[in-house]
């Protein structure tokens, strides 16, 4: 549901359990409101249960994230906690840094190592990604990523990525974003998510944790550490996580920049230079702004492949920084990405009362995509 409301903004949420189908829109305040009070429930259930039983796993077996593991099920829900916390802190700041803090000291503990990632396993069903990258062709990786991770020399790009089959002097080539009319054929060559039949989807990793606390820290929120700590925390959790060396190297590198871009295949449209020269290094000398960037783009490279959160972060704080082209991009206004998505045809056939209450409340009566929700701004 978190998805969902940063995905449309005002969404049935708290009124939904009396089962009808028509029912009236909280506003995206009230949402995150209460999906706070859902969480802080949930584990304080699930910790009076394991208090009381200890190990006993009642859900064992049908469980396809953590196979019944209570104790993991709560660090799951102070880590969501704490993402919620980070997302609002823009908009409500203090409520924030309490729920920010909340989940940071709770006992509970937080996924602050590997063994506690959240995957969702396949089961009989394969893995998404690869069955419409690999079996229907039909998924290319996008060229920023490329982009910023062949700039960095990014050792991670190998597990990410398929080798590109247009040779020249990268392995690993992404498709600009937004273009129309584009056939498979045509882009067949380009790099593909890296995925396997029976991989699990990941949900939430500890990188993504660090890179909270990091962010949290460089707002002034107790977090336990400082925004430096926990930043070269997370690019070391995600390389662990992707079994590849060289971390402390990457950390160093203060020269390193994304690269331009350059399209084999329809360059006059596509080529683009970065407007960022982000670095990897921590620099302490730096602006807020920079350290705040700094974050954004290496949890936003250690989340692959969660586009959620990388458009969530996006819309907030205009990092990564991505390159806009309405040429090719159909769904740009002032020179941005889309900001939400239109709320789905059954809404407007089964609660269009409701929808169209919600729409005048927060976006002025229209369904637009390029309307901020009001997490990300008005």
């Amino acid at each position: 549901m978190l998805r969902v409301t940063d995905c449309y903004g005002p969404i049935p949420y708290s009124q939904v359990a009396n089962g009808k189908t028509a029912v009236a829109y909280d506003s995206q305040e009230d949402v995150y409101k209460h999906m706070f009070e859902d969480l802080d429930y949930a584990i304080q259930m699930l910790g009076e249960f394991v208090d009381e039983v200890g190990g006993l796993k009642p859900l064992e077996g049908y469980d396809p994230v953590y196979n019944g593991d209570y104790n993991k099920w709560m660090r799951f829900a102070n880590s969501l906690k704490l993402r919620l916390a980070v997302r609002i802190s823009n908009v409500s700041p203090e409520l924030a840094r309490t729920k920010a803090e909340e989940a940071v000291k709770s006992t509970r503990g937080l996924i602050d190592t590997n063994d506690n990632n959240a995957y969702v396993g396949v089961g009989a069903e394969p893995n998404p990604l690869w069955l419409v990258a690999s079996s229907w062709g039909e998924i290319r990786i996008n060229a920023t990523i490329a982009s910023y991770m062949k700039g960095y020399s990014d050792p991670r790009s190998a597990v990410y990525f398929t080798t590109s089959k247009l040779g020249g002097d990268s392995p690993y080539m992404g498709m600009r974003s937004g273009l129309e009319g584009v056939k498979p054929a045509t882009y067949s060559g380009y790099s593909m998510p890296n995925y396997e039949q029976k991989d699990d989807m990941l949900m939430f990793c500890a990188a993504e944790t660090a890179f909270l606390r990091a962010e949290g820290a460089l707002r002034g929120w107790d977090m336990g550490g400082s925004a430096r700590d926990f930043y070269e925390q997370g690019v070391k959790l995600s390389f662990d996580q992707r079994k590849v060396s060289g971390a402390d190297e990457y950390l160093a590198n203060a020269v390193a920049v994304p690269e331009p871009f350059i399209d084999p295949v329809n360059p006059a449209k596509c080529n683009y230079t970065p407007k960022t020269k982000i670095t990897i290094a921590w620099n302490e000398g730096a602006s807020t702004e920079e350290k705040l960037e700094r974050i954004i783009t290496q949890k936003w490279i250690a989340n692959f492949p969660l586009c959620f959160e990388g458009w969530a972060d996006y819309r907030r704080t205009g990092y990564p920084v991505l390159p806009i082209n309405p040429a090719t991009n159909r769904n740009t206004m002032n020179d941005r990405l889309p900001m939400r998505w239109m709320y789905p045809k059954s809404e407007s056939d089964y609660n269009l009362e409701h929808q169209n209450e919600a729409l005048e409340r927060q976006f002025g009566g229209v369904d637009d995509v390029n309307k901020l929700s009001g997490i990300f701004g008005k």
